[in-house]
């Protein structure tokens, strides 16, 4: 098996003080383990008599171990929470291979592996390190929560306990840097609130800093890669996700759809190897911070001067002034994200503006071949994007007056054909409870629930005109996908 032996030498030593591969008990490691209570226990004797006899000396008392710190995690009564910084931007990720496994399991799939390696210590997948710590697991039972040791050397610095599942395989699921520790509380089964997430945690002053969204942490490992967390996510009848997470933040900056759960990962030569259920993946890892850069840098050209990356000035020319204008504003909000799914990052502009006229929202992509900003989208603010890649856009005005919540919209979709998106719906509704001098044009035959409500849609080339069952019908199917999370900022 290809593992990792770096360190091994303390590590080793540290993981049996602390019963590292304790699922491989036999008699010498029994005997092993009396032996080092009882030297523990003389050790501890001695101490004890040259510190009542004053006899201690300054050798000894540097040998004398500091008790670990040890930390309770609780996060009952605690939702879904991101402090504010600056937004970490997401690798671009390429699935190079796709293979079917028959459906191994992940350490079959690992053991196998002639190309990939985790540092891990031995056979145990309880116990792991990284460059600093080693980090060490222990259970009474497989199904309980458990106890997560670290270690410096030989010394034990924490012992952090916090929910979560040991119902699967562990793998590098934890990580110490810069006194923060990053970490995961994972449940066995369908979604359900609070749980299976990772989080943030200062240890010395035993603050929670960020706890990320439900359903987005299920992998038995989790990979730090810069200011980037690659983790995974999928169920049973879930969608199953390999996701990007801002480590400063805990915040969802990218997602990469797969057939399966991702359960396993690691990463060599800028590529991730990722198991799941019954796929296996080579993921190519591009940075494409050049081209966030550039998406950054057009950001900060429209909060300097008010000029979008196409040119065009963002606000009403009302003869006020940038900086009377900007004032009066609502801030300007960014996003950058694979938004049409085409594998390359999009920049998403909002600009609320000072009056209906100038808010808007713009998609725009960067062209390597032409070398500029595109724009691919512009629309009335407010709109709602989907992962079936529709755009839910609302109309700026209606010549009509509603009693329900309704508001006129049009559905957009991107066309990889023209670059860019395209009307490929509108829809209004007519309600002569609210307009009753429309009643010479309302088209009573087709109202078959009789509600005096119509909803005129005109989808692709059809023109259909909808009762409200009808109407419902037709729009569950055609926004069945969620909403994007996206995680808007401002520079402002």
């Amino acid at each position: 098996m290809k593992k990792q032996y770096r360190l091994a030498t303390f590590a080793l030593s540290a993981c049996l003080l602390t019963g590292c591969g304790a699922r491989e008990t036999n008699a010498t490691q029994n005997s092993e383990a009396e032996s080092q209570t009882e030297n523990t226990s003389n050790i501890d004797t001695e101490i004890d008599e040259a510190e009542t006899s004053g006899a201690l000396t300054e050798s000894e008392s540097r040998e004398t171990p500091i008790a670990p710190k040890e930390i309770l995690i609780d996060f009952t009564g605690i939702s879904e929470f991101h402090p504010e910084g600056t937004a970490a931007q997401p690798y671009s990720l390429e699935i190079l291979s796709e293979t079917y496994n028959n459906i191994t399991f992940a350490d079959e799939w690992y053991n196998a592996s002639e190309d990939i390696s985790l540092p891990m210590i031995g056979e145990s997948w309880d116990c792991f390190y990284d460059e600093n710590y080693t980090y060490q697991w222990e259970y009474t039972y497989q199904w309980e929560d458990g106890k997560l040791s670290i270690f410096d050397g030989e010394n034990c610095l924490y012992v952090l306990e916090y929910p979560t599942d040991k119902w699967y395989v562990n793998g590098n699921n934890a990580c110490l840097e810069n006194g923060i520790f990053y970490g995961a509380s994972v449940m066995n089964g369908y979604a359900q609130p609070d749980s299976c997430f990772m989080f943030a945690y200062d240890l010395e002053n035993e603050k929670l800093l960020w706890r990320s969204a439900d359903q987005t942490y299920n992998s038995m490992n989790f990979l730090v890669k810069g200011d980037v967390i690659f983790c995974g996510y999928g169920f049973t009848a879930e969608d199953d996700y390999l996701y990007q997470l801002d480590k400063n933040t805990g915040e969802v900056i990218d997602r990469l759809p797969l057939k399966k759960m991702p359960d396993l990962m690691a990463e060599k030569d800028d590529r991730l190897y990722v198991h799941t259920y019954s796929y296996d993946y080579v993921i190519e890892i591009g940075n494409h911070t050049e081209i966030n850069q550039i998406y950054l840098n057009a950001v900060e050209e429209l909060e300097n001067t008010g000029y979008l990356p196409n040119g065009d000035y963002c606000y009403v020319d009302n003869g006020t002034g940038f900086e009377k204008q900007k004032e009066l504003a609502y801030p300007n909000e960014f996003v950058i994200y694979d938004i049409n799914d085409d594998g390359i990052d999009e920049l998403l502009i909002g600009v609320e503006g000072t009056c209906n006229s100038d808010s808007a929202q713009y998609i725009y992509r960067f062209s390597e071949k032409k070398e500029e900003l595109e724009l691919l989208f512009d629309y009335y603010y407010g709109c709602r994007f989907y992962e079936n890649g529709l755009i839910y856009a609302p109309a700026s005005h209606s010549g009509y007056t509603y009693n329900d919540d309704f508001w006129p919209y049009e559905v957009y979709r991107y066309n990889e054909m023209e670059n860019m998106y395209e009307c490929i719906a509108s829809v209004e509704e007519l309600d002569l409870n609210a307009c009753p001098e429309y009643k010479d044009n309302f088209p009573f035959k087709d109202d078959k629930d009789g509600d005096k409500k119509i909803y005129f849609v005109r989808f692709y080339e059809d023109s259909l005109r909808l009762d409200e069952g009808e109407y419902n019908d037709w729009k569950e199917k055609l926004f069945e996908s969620d909403l994007f999370e996206l995680n808007w900022h401002t520079l402002s």
